[in-house]
């Protein structure tokens, strides 16, 4: 079978090693990406404080190994009856299965805050740092935008910019979390809520819910209500946008509809994992997990009888809270910092992070789970309620100010009404 993987990142590569490893010589397989390498970045958030830094790994040795065909380039547009892709260099490609895994578009979730996320410049964040030392911030404010965002760096950042301006003698910071969600990390479930609550309350965290930010001089306005918070800093993490790709279908801000067994909805050849793919949440391990489930229905019709389905995809770690963490990251004084997933050193997954092991880009293995805090298994169809639908439809109420959001929008209506 002539199979095509779409993607470079965690997605992607996952499939990449699973289908060399069940299918073997049944499959000739193709990597598509448009960057030749895969950053691994599993303590990003920490980075700022001068902790941790990212690998980068050339996809060609990825491969190599497999003996895949590399491709430059991004998937535009997709023909699922015909298998054929299109690529932005406006070539094709032919394809008896393709995996989709082009992860989501970064774009500013709040107009006028700095955005910043796992994976983007430390030093944008550093210079906040010197500037609480120095005594010049005293308000800041991390918010957490409308739209299909993974929340949970801006806790971590909150709790860590806490504790550090405390250990910098600057008792006076107030940092605020502004966050739509009706509670911290709400997908997550009741306890994780309330337990994060907790954590932030214990650290001199302030804490607004069920409001968006707009950012207005001087701080921010709290909508609905109208509420005005002062900050001197803003602070967001971004939104993320689908692919959009030609051809396929897709919600209005452009995600992959795909069924629980990641197959595209109406197709037959064509599958879908990761950030690009429509979900109340955006996560590595769900991703990993999703690319398995593809695997798995791509092996077996590539004649591989016993190939191994994870089930349905489920968001599990460990939250990290209580025991008087400090969240510490920069190395002053005896404190250790504390990330608040477990595990956090690791990309989740079956073959990826056994390969990045072997390869001496990621420990082998992983600790053993603190037996403080609380562990998360939850099932992604858990977190398709009341509280994930109040989400969606804030996210189409508020939108990003970046036009590509409203020009996407538009153009997905026109898709669907041909």
């Amino acid at each position: 079978m002539n199979i095509v993987i779409a993607g470079g990142g965690v997605a992607g590569l996952e499939a990449l090693l699973a289908l060399h490893r069940l299918a073997g010589d049944r499959v000739s397989l193709t990597l598509i990406a448009p960057d030749p390498g895969f950053s691994y970045r599993p303590m990003a958030v920490a980075e700022p404080f001068a902790l941790g830094r990212a690998h980068r790994v050339p996809l060609r040795e990825f491969t190599d190994e497999t003996g895949a065909e590399l491709v430059q380039g991004a998937v535009v547009a997709v023909d699922d009856a015909a298998g054929e892709l299109r690529l932005d260099d406006g070539g094709s490609r032919s394809f008896d299965a393709l995996l989709l895994a082009p992860g989501g578009r970064a774009v500013s979730g709040v107009e006028g805050a700095t955005t910043w996320w796992p994976g983007g410049d430390p030093e944008i964040y550093g210079g906040l740092l010197r500037d609480i030392e120095e005594g010049y911030s005293k308000q800041l404010a991390m918010v957490v935008p409308p739209g299909s965002v993974w929340p949970l760096p801006v806790y971590e950042l909150a709790l860590m910019t806490a504790g550090e301006a405390r250990a910098m003698g600057q008792d006076d910071v107030v940092v605020t979390v502004v966050t739509p969600e009706h509670a911290p990390l709400s997908l997550f479930g009741e306890e994780a809520s309330a337990a994060v609550a907790d954590e932030l309350r214990d650290a001199g965290v302030e804490l607004k819910t069920g409001v968006v930010g707009r950012v207005e001089r001087g701080g921010l306005a709290l909508e609905p209500g109208g509420e005005r918070l002062e900050a001197q800093r803003v602070f967001a993490v971004p939104r993320l946008l689908g692919p959009a790709l030609e051809g396929l279908p897709a919600d209005d801000e452009g995600f992959i509809e795909a069924d629980d067994g990641a197959r595209v909805e109406g197709c037959e050849r064509t599958w879908a994992a990761g950030d690009g793919v429509v979900s109340p949440v955006k996560f590595g391990g769900l991703a990993t997990h999703q690319a398995r489930r593809a695997v798995a229905a791509i092996a077996r019709l590539a004649g591989v009888d016993d190939a191994p389905d994870p089930g349905e995809p489920v968001l599990h770690g460990r939250l990290l809270v209580g025991a008087g963490r400090t969240r510490r990251l920069a190395g002053r004084g005896d404190a250790e910092g504390a990330p608040l997933w477990w595990p956090a050193g690791k990309v989740a997954g079956e073959y990826l992070p056994r390969w990045l092991a072997e390869h001496g880009v990621a420990p082998q293995g992983a600790a053993e789970p603190p037996e403080e805090g609380i562990t998360i298994r939850r099932p992604l169809r858990d977190m398709q309620g009341a509280e994930a639908r109040y989400l969606h439809e804030l996210a189409r109420e508020f939108r990003s100010a970046d036009p590509a959001v409203g020009a996407l929008g538009r153009r997905m209506r026109e898709t669907r009404d041909r």
